[in-house]
């Protein structure tokens, strides 16, 4: 059954059976798909609630302090949208994403089917995220960078530890698909990191590395008449 906050502003579209929890807003023309939940409450004020009653929306709702949705969002099925996580407009989601708390999603950025950003993770603009990606807290990602299907980043140099390092991904960089991203390294700008790499260090601006561990290949400009030729041969 369809739940829509009392306090929430929902000027897009919802499907059957989508979940709108606390002071969420959601901008004009957004789509919200079939079984989606926005306002997800923190495991933090869910706990005490769980302990002393059985599940109530209305309880979820009352301690929900909502999550910003733009202007002509996509939402698809299945996807959960923890408080306090930020979409900016023209953001797009595949079926079944996972949205944590804090989380903040650039402009015009697609998240394919089964990724989770899974804690404050910060997403550029037109950003390119294919299915099955796993970001995790403090991972942030700069505009314009393109993942590929399955890549996986991690947080925890010694697992499991008690201190955190996340991961940047400067502009315009390319994560090819497989590929295990370290915690704590830098990815420059322009960068690209082949298909099934492991990286254990940062990567240079404009450079290609690919294997296991990752290791220059050639230049990024290297890489671009190489794609342009394959591009070039079909015509």
């Amino acid at each position: 059954m369809k739940f829509i906050s009392s306090r929430a502003v929902v000027k897009g579209l919802l499907e059957d059976e989508a979940v709108v929890l606390g002071e969420t807003t959601i901008g004009a023309r957004s789509i919200i798909g079939r079984n989606v939940i926005i306002g997800y409450p923190t495991k933090s004020k869910i706990k005490p609630i769980i302990s002393i009653e059985p599940f109530n929306i209305q309880r979820y709702d009352s301690i929900s302090k909502g999550a910003k949705i733009g202007e002509d969002c996509i939402i698809r099925s299945g996807a959960v949208i923890y408080e306090l996580a930020v979409l900016e407009d023209k953001v797009e989601t595949g079926h079944n994403v996972l949205i944590r708390e804090g989380t903040h999603v650039g402009e015009g950025t697609l998240l394919g089917s089964s990724t989770k950003l899974d804690g404050r993770v910060e997403v550029g603009k037109n950003v390119s995220i294919q299915s099955n990606v796993y970001l995790p807290h403090l991972t942030v990602i700069k505009d314009e960078v393109f993942i590929a299907p399955n890549v996986c980043f991690t947080n925890d140099p010694y697992p499991k530890s008690k201190r955190l390092a996340g991961t940047v991904v400067e502009k315009n960089a390319i994560i090819c698909a497989n590929s295990t991203i370290l915690p704590g390294l830098r990815i420059g700008e322009n960068a690209v990191i082949g298909a099934g790499s492991v990286v254990t260090r940062d990567v240079q601006p404009d450079s290609v590395v690919v294997g296991n561990p990752a290791r220059f290949l050639m230049k990024r400009e290297e890489f671009d008449k190489k794609k342009e030729k394959w591009e070039r041969s079909k015509e």
